[in-house]
């Protein structure tokens, strides 16, 4: 018994360092920048994330920073998966943490064409 409890222990915090991992990478630009939709996009949204991040940009109608825009898109779509019933998967143990590699890989792809992602130093 005592063997499968610090197994238990040793996943948990395998998992706990593999996705705090992840947030601090991506967290080093999002700390410093903004996003402001590009007036008019070079082409319409490709993607569900994609349009919803445009969405969330245009109902702003200023720079947001890429971190409250990730959380909020995130946030988003978590609820979304969990009226689809995903709550009785894993989706519910992780939480909106789950989407932000993907959220931060379409914003990445997008800057320049339907947004346009700036250090927070040249606002100022």
């Amino acid at each position: 018994m005592t063997r499968l409890q610090s197994s238990g222990w040793n996943m948990r915090k395998f998992f706990t360092g593999s996705m705090s991992q992840r947030s601090s990478e991506s967290s080093e630009k999002s700390d410093t920048a903004v996003v402001q939709l590009i007036d008019p996009p070079r082409r319409s949204p490709a993607t569900p994330i994609e349009g919803r991040l445009a969405a969330a940009l245009k109902k702003s109608g200023r720079e947001v920073s890429v971190a409250n825009l990730v959380k909020s898109v995130a946030a988003d779509l978590y609820t979304e998966e969990l009226h689809k019933g995903a709550g009785v998967l894993d989706i519910g143990l992780l939480g909106d943490r789950l989407f932000n590699a993907d959220i931060i890989r379409e914003l990445k792809a997008g800057d320049g064409i339907l947004w346009e992602i700036k250090p927070d130093q040249e606002i100022l």
